[in-house]
């Protein structure tokens, strides 16, 4: 198991990762106004960084712990079915899409969360979405 404390020391607010990975995420809700809310946490529910609208914005502590816990719960249900394992998880609901996307962080696996409108299509979604994880596992420290 990754030492995730050891994450969470290195992410302080001015460190470059952490400015990269804000600038981007910011980056697609500015291009997309549909996508209301991107947050990156460790895969035991620390978040690390969220971008989201307002009345959100407040409650990233709430999202990590779901986007983990959803994570795990799929990656669960893909092995227990013979699937592998589970890279994505989306939610399909009346006002939007939710993805919840594994990826890696300065080496640290993580989930993003990425809530999106029913404006943009689940396809466009996805694609922006996967876009985003190639960007995020690529910083480093």
């Amino acid at each position: 198991m990754p030492d995730m404390t050891m994450l969470k020391e290195k992410l302080d607010e001015k460190s470059p990762a952490k400015i990269a990975l804000l600038s981007h995420m910011k980056a697609l809700c500015d291009a997309n106004r549909e996508v209301i809310l991107v947050s990156l946490c460790t895969t035991d529910g620390f978040p690390i960084s969220c971008f989201s609208i307002s009345e959100l914005s407040n409650q990233t502590d709430k999202f990590a712990a779901m986007s983990s816990t959803l994570s795990a719960l799929s990656d669960s249900s893909a092995s227990q079915m013979k699937q592998g394992k589970c890279d994505i998880t989306i939610v399909e609901a009346t006002a939007g899409n939710m993805l919840f996307v594994k990826t890696d962080y300065i080496g640290k696996p993580c989930v993003l969360t990425v809530v999106a409108q029913n404006k943009m299509v689940l396809a466009e979604a996805r694609y922006k979405t996967k876009k985003l994880i190639g960007v995020i596992s690529a910083i480093t420290e």
